[in-house]
């Protein structure tokens, strides 16, 4: 058991290497094609409905400026359809683009599955979806994943997608906490104020 998580890990981490590469076009914001996955999936029992759910994986809909370079794909995943009325409002903001020119561009993918669940969890058990979003991704190197939420289900969600994912490895969630913290700055004798 442990070998294959350790393959796993391994895997994973080959993927996260795409994004070296990748993130040079991503700053200069230039011509060369590439194909963002947004998949804005929450884990958060606290959601008690689909409509705020479907509100928390709208509030991602920014990225779709990211469709004014001119050979960027969009793949937007949300549990339920966007109206298109709100597709359109959010393409008639890009500067200098034909919205109808970016709408080529941009694909709206859904489960249209209302239960309160994370949208990294209906798209895993959903192979078929996953194959039509990779099917839509035009070459893996010049992919990556934009999860909201960076947990397992969505390193998962990267690598049945087999790109990487935009987001830090939750297997360094422990670092990030004060108890980490401490641990790390221990370890290599940097000072640092007591804790409880």
């Amino acid at each position: 058991m442990a070998d294959i998580a350790t393959d796993s890990q391994a895997n994973f981490d080959q993927l996260q290497k795409k994004l070296v590469p990748l993130w040079k076009s991503i700053e200069r914001f230039n011509q060369d094609p590439q194909t963002i996955v947004v998949v804005p999936s929450m884990s958060i029992d606290a959601i008690s409905s689909g409509a705020v759910m479907q509100a928390y994986e709208e509030r991602f809909l920014f990225l779709l400026l990211l469709l004014r370079q001119p050979r960027a794909r969009l793949i937007y995943v949300t549990s339920q359809t966007i109206l298109p009325s709100v597709i359109d409002y959010y393409l008639g903001l890009l500067p200098g683009v034909i919205p109808s020119h970016a709408r080529q561009r941009l694909f709206l993918i859904s489960p249209l599955d209302l239960s309160v669940r994370a949208l990294s969890d209906k798209l895993l058990e959903r192979p078929r979806l996953i194959e039509r979003i990779r099917s839509l991704i035009m070459d893996p190197d010049r992919a990556h994943l934009v999860p909201f939420n960076t947990t397992n289900r969505e390193k998962e969600l990267a690598m049945r997608l087999g790109i990487p994912m935009y987001g830090a490895d939750p297997k360094f969630f422990p670092l990030g906490t004060k108890s980490g913290c401490r641990t790390i700055f221990m370890e290599e004798n940097v000072l640092h104020p007591l804790g409880v």
